[in-house]
C-alpha cells in the first residue's frame, strides 16, 4: 500500500457525495425487500382482483429499479476505488476523470431515486385507496 497524500479538495468532495450515494442505495437495498415482503404477504392477499393487476404491474416496476440499482452500484464502488487509489498516490490524481464519472452516477442516481419515489407513491396511493374501500 502507499502512503496516503493529501487529496485535493475536489476529490475529497467526490469522495464524501460518493459515499452518501452508498448509503441511498443500501437504504434502497434493504427497503425494497421489504416492499415485495409486505406486497406479497399482506396486500396481493388482501385486495380484490382489480387491484392484483396494479400490484403487479408496482412489482415489475420494482424490478426494473433493482436492475438499474445493479448498474449504479459497480459504478459507484468503482469510483470510491479510484478515488482511494488517488488518495494513496497509487495513482494520479485525475480530476477530470472523476468529474465525468461522478456527473454520470449522480444522472443514474437521481433517475433512480426519482422512479423509486413514483413507484413507492403509486403503491402507498394504492394501498390507502384498497384500505378506504374495505372502509366503506
Amino acid at each position: 500500500m502507499g502512503s496516503t497524500t493529501a487529496m485535493s479538495a475536489r476529490s475529497l468532495q467526490y469522495y464524501v457525495i460518493a459515499n452518501r450515494w452508498v448509503a441511498k442505495l443500501e437504504f434502497f437495498d434493504i427497503e425494497t425487500p421489504f416492499l415485495y415482503y409486505l406486497m406479497d404477504e399482506y396486500f396481493m392477499r388482501l385486495c380484490e382482483p382489480s387491484c392484483q393487476k396494479k400490484f403487479k404491474q408496482i412489482i415489475t416496476d420494482l424490478s426494473k429499479l433493482e436492475t438499474d440499482r445493479k448498474i449504479i452500484r459497480p459504478l459507484l464502488d468503482r469510483q470510491l476505488n479510484e478515488i482511494i487509489l488517488m488518495s494513496e498516490d497509487i495513482v494520479p490524481e485525475n480530476i477530470d476523470s472523476l468529474a465525468e464519472q461522478q456527473i454520470k452516477i449522480e444522472y443514474l442516481l437521481n433517475s433512480l431515486t426519482t422512479k423509486y419515489r413514483a413507484v413507492k407513491k403509486d403503491l402507498f396511493a394504492l394501498t390507502d385507496s384498497f384500505r378506504k374501500s374495505k372502509s366503506n
